[in-house]
């Protein structure tokens, strides 16, 4: 990237490193649930025909989620 020597000088200066402890961690599934009934259902179909194993497990998790 090409940035003026002094702008690319200040904004090195304003780089500051942290430690975070992790504590807890959590998760969030998201298998469409935002989208309407037949989008849902259409996107299994699909993903259920795919000839990927992962695309077919995520549709067995949609299913198992509804």
């Amino acid at each position: 990237m090409e940035l003026p020597a002094d702008y690319m000088d200040r904004m090195m200066r304003a780089i500051v490193g942290f430690e975070i402890e992790i504590t807890r961690l959590e998760g969030k599934l998201k298998l469409s649930q935002n989208r309407s009934e037949d989008d849902r259902r259409q996107v299994m179909l699909e993903l259920a025909e795919s000839d990927d194993a992962l695309s077919v497990a995520v549709a067995e998790m949609m299913r198992a989620a509804e």
